[in-house]
């Protein structure tokens, strides 16, 4: 006797293999697919702009020259960065965070404020110079859109006020005499901002050795009194 097609359907299913669910994905979990690839690409795009900056001022530069100089097209570029202002602000933050990450690492591996900030000026100044960003410093801030140029000046106060900071720590620990400690934040750090105007890769001095001079020249004024610095200035002579 023929089994009914009904029953025979059902035995069908019963023998079959049971497929295992997939999990559910949270919600909130972090998401590794192409938006990650697509931030590495971007990341590879600013590190090759921050070469070009080296020759040339961004502000000069048109997306297409930009594109061209980075051996890609226009529509490729426009993928990642929505016009030159986008690439702009990458630049500038790409180069702050290197200088708020030195600051925290001066925080935590000096042992005192003169040593804090002698950390923080040579990674500074390192960075400023080994990752290229350096040269987008004089360019405008009012050529970024608001809301980004917000963004920036929020990462830039931090590095300014960790420098105060760190100049009034000294101050009360006996390393430093300084009357002003805002205006010598401005002073270092603006004289630290123009490096990439004289700079050059293949001249006499590295990196290091400029950032090393640079910090002590900038930390013996901090630690020396005007009348003992002008002594001092009295005795150089012409080379």
């Amino acid at each position: 006797m023929s089994k009914s097609p009904r029953k025979s359907a059902l035995n069908a299913r019963e023998s079959a293999p049971v497929r295992a669910k997939k999990p559910a994905r949270k919600k909130n979990a972090l998401w590794n697919g192409m938006d990650d690839v697509k931030d590495r690409r971007r990341d590879a795009i600013l590190r090759s702009v921050a070469n070009v900056l080296r020759n040339s001022r961004l502000s000069s530069l048109t997306i297409q020259q930009i594109a061209d100089e980075l051996g890609m097209t226009k529509g490729n570029l426009y993928y990642y960065f929505k016009d030159k202002q986008d690439i702009l602000f990458h630049c500038h933050m790409r180069s702050i965070d290197i200088s708020v990450r030195a600051l925290s690492e001066a925080e935590a591996l000096g042992r005192g404020p003169a040593e804090k900030l002698h950390i923080l000026l040579v990674r500074h100044i390192r960075g400023i110079i080994d990752d290229g960003f350096g040269g987008i410093l004089q360019t405008d801030l009012e050529k970024i859109r608001p809301a980004q140029r917000k963004l920036y000046v929020s990462k830039r106060d931090e590095l300014e006020r960790g420098v105060r900071r760190l100049i009034e720590d000294g101050v009360r620990a006996g390393e430093f005499q300084c009357a002003d400690v805002k205006m010598a934040g401005f002073a270092i750090l603006g004289g630290i901002n123009w490096i990439p105007k004289w700079y050059r890769a293949n001249g006499p001095f590295t990196s290091a050795q400029i950032s090393e001079q640079m910090t002590d020249f900038y930390l013996r004024g901090l630690r020396v009194t005007g009348h003992e610095l002008l002594n001092e200035g009295s005795n150089l002579s012409p080379k």
